[in-house]
């Protein structure tokens, strides 16, 4: 299992029996609680309507006639399918171990998550109750994945303007699921079962980099199960189909990234590295409530996320670097990255010369050669150059005279 990192904070709120932040006891200096995501039904002001007069000015008012809400008479509706996933305590649903999940006022659904199952049911609720066209508040994930979701099921959606690039992810995808719905297989799809998960386990991982192109990356609950640690994922669209890459290093990859790749680019991820780390996992009973923690090994892997170009390149370097045969000044010229890499070599045919059989000094800067151009094809960093600083002669200090001695 790839290892995520736990981070629990804790937060004090007064709320009201309906989810509302407490409004008592609150002093001007004190910290106003954080805003919820939300999902309602769009109102739509009525064109041509006539503002009421107000009885006491004889003004027109300052309100227009709203349209009714769609709701309807299923405000409350609530599918089986969810009820039977959330506890429900008042108008709050609750994951089965405490957790808040949503707050059900009716004509407005709101929640402080952004986990997808959680926002996938609201989407099924609004559509239960007959909200063709709905507005979303929030987060930018959380409106992205509601855009997601309600468009989706043909539902309008306010409140989120998505890119060109959303909208044609987001046709591929239901056309991927209308062919799969008829039977319709594609030819390189994956055997029955679907495709393999990057974060499954070593022997699953692929030996090259992952590549495709990159949909969304973020930080959620590990694999979107509410129950998890926070970690990080990066999405990106194979021709095998879309695929979660989970790992807390991607987030220092993805900012520490040469290329800088963004949305709609296309990528290729690796993990270089694996590391051997102890976190703390968290026990629950059967019915899911925390009972306590206990320690795990588990593996963190170290990852490096580049535009596919970069690693196009670097194969090159790396072959350059291969060829010993190619002068290093020539091959510093074809590839400046690679100056830093000649240094080292350099230092290996100095170390070299401890041997005294010739061949086994030629093996050992062969292993070395060998060594640095796996490393330089990974998509590592390559060594830098570093200058010798002069070393600075100090100043003299001006001799300081004498004050001559009183005349006795």
């Amino acid at each position: 299992m790839e290892e995520t990192e736990t981070s629990t904070q804790a937060r004090a709120s007064s709320q009201d029996a309906d989810g509302r932040p407490g409004r008592r006891n609150r002093s001007p200096g004190a910290e106003l609680p954080e805003p919820k995501n939300s999902i309602r039904p769009t109102r739509r002001r009525l064109r041509g309507a006539t503002k009421p007069a107000d009885p006491e000015s004889g003004q027109p008012k300052s309100t227009r006639a709203r349209e009714p809400d769609s709701s309807g008479t299923s405000e409350r509706l609530i599918p089986d399918h969810i009820r039977k996933r959330f506890v429900k305590v008042g108008h709050r649903y609750h994951f089965p171990d405490g957790a808040h999940a949503f707050t059900d006022r009716g004509t407005r659904l709101v929640t402080p998550s952004e986990n997808a199952e959680v926002v996938k049911s609201l989407i099924a609720i609004a559509e239960a109750r007959g909200w063709k066209e709905i507005t979303v508040t929030g987060s930018e994930r959380f409106r992205k994945e509601a855009w997601g979701e309600a468009t989706a099921l043909g539902l309008k959606v306010r409140g989120y303007s998505p890119s060109e690039f959303e909208r044609t992810q987001l046709a591929r995808k239901r056309a991927r699921e209308a062919a799969a719905a008829a039977g319709v297989t594609e030819p390189s799809a994956p055997p029955s079962g679907g495709p393999r998960s990057a974060d499954a386990s070593s022997r699953n991982r692929p030996k090259g980099p992952i590549t495709g192109r990159l949909i969304d990356h973020g930080t959620a609950a590990y694999r979107h199960d509410p129950h998890e640690p926070m970690s990080y994922f990066v999405k990106v669209e194979t021709p095998e189909g879309e695929r979660e890459i989970w790992g807390v290093d991607l987030k220092r990859a993805l900012k520490a990234s040469l290329t800088q790749p963004n949305i709609g680019d296309e990528i290729a991820l690796r993990a270089v590295r694996r590391d051997t780390v102890t976190v703390r996992e968290i026990e629950r009973d059967p019915e899911g409530k925390v009972v306590g923690q206990k320690p795990l090994g588990v593996h963190r892997n170290r990852w490096i996320v580049e535009k596919q170009e970069f690693f196009t390149e670097r194969a090159a370097a790396a072959r350059t670097l291969r060829d010993s045969r190619i002068d290093p000044k020539q091959a510093a010229r074809r590839h400046p990255e690679l100056v830093g890499t000649y240094l080292q070599m350099h230092a290996a045919q100095l170390a070299a010369r401890q041997f005294r059989d010739p061949q086994d000094q030629e093996k050992f800067v062969s292993l070395v050669r060998s060594a640095l151009a796996d490393a330089v094809a990974r998509g590592e960093p390559l060594s830098p150059v570093r200058l010798k600083e002069k070393t600075a002669v100090p100043t003299p200090t001006p001799a300081i005279p004498r004050e001559e001695a009183p005349t006795r």
